[in-house]
């Protein structure tokens, strides 16, 4: 009997918005090669999904980015999106010409995940007649609106781990610069996106812990200092496991006693380490 099995994430459920975890880069082998060719790039806005995908820039890849085929109208031309690629225009052009709509011809009471939906079923089954070419699906879109990860399974999948308040605070960096009006608009987004990822959270912990099992997936730490954290939790969840499997409540105590009087410890883990004493005694009483 564990506390905890070896595969669960030391972040419980709704903390990965506010710390980081590794970036998983499933069947990434496979794409390189070209024998998948549709490969998903989530991530948070800001996370870094554009700076991953440059390496992939080049003949015989196509590459979409999920946040402009909202309103998509107000950007592009239908020929403009030929010039694209075909797999944009294809879709709007054809099967998704209702979604082909400017900001002021969008029903506000329309399910605005649908389109999303639609696009990524269309984009697969286009990919899949079409083994010569790669293509590239960017955006967070992909694991809020789809619930079975193993929907997946026949497609590269990239996860970055950048949590949202530190991929919106790359953002608003990035773009605010030095306007006050951007920087404003960047606080109020920030709002909007830590809703809709806050209701879909347990699916972006679904997918994160789907992938990271699976022998196809190559893990990689965003920064040491997540590395340090991930181990010290880890480290000290081993403890309350060994404590919590020979009924030692006086142990599970003690560690948790300590952490809260440690100043040398970042809080987050802090945090993290006091809540899993708390599950343990519950468990145990």
């Amino acid at each position: 009997m564990r506390y905890r099995f070896k595969f669960e994430s030391p972040v419980p459920v709704n903390e990965t918005l506010f710390i980081s975890e590794p970036d998983l880069y499933y069947n990434k082998k496979a794409f390189d090669e070209g024998s998948v060719n549709l490969c998903f790039v989530i991530g948070y806005s800001g996370s870094g999904k554009s700076v991953l995908t440059q390496d992939y820039e080049g003949e015989g890849i196509e590459k979409v980015e999920l946040d402009d085929i909202v309103c998509i109208k107000d950007h592009y031309t239908l020929d403009e999106l030929k010039q694209m690629g075909e797999l944009l225009y294809s879709f709007f052009a054809g099967s998704g010409a209702k979604y082909y709509i400017s900001r002021e011809e969008r029903d506000p009471f329309a399910d605005h995940s649908e389109v999303f939906v639609k696009f990524i079923d269309f984009a697969r089954d286009y990919a899949a007649a079409r083994k010569s070419k790669r293509f590239i699906l960017e955006g967070i879109w992909t694991y809020l609106f789809f619930d079975d990860p193993s929907q997946f399974d026949d497609c590269a999948v990239f996860m970055k781990g950048t949590s949202l308040v530190k991929s919106k605070l790359r953002r608003m960096k990035r773009e605010a610069g030095n306007s006050l009006s951007k920087s404003i608009d960047r606080i109020l987004e920030f709002g909007v996106y830590a809703k809709d990822s806050a209701l879909h959270d347990g699916n972006v912990d679904k997918w994160r812990r789907y992938f990271e099992k699976s022998p196809k997936t190559v893990i990689k730490p965003e920064d040491n200092l997540f590395t340090l954290l991930r181990g010290n939790i880890m480290s000290e969840i081993n403890r309350i496991n060994d404590c919590f499997v020979h009924g030692d409540a006086e142990g599970i105590q003690s560690i948790m006693t300590n952490a809260k009087k440690n100043t040398g410890i970042d809080i987050a883990e802090k945090a993290i380490l006091i809540e899993e004493c708390r599950r343990a005694l519950a468990d145990m009483a």
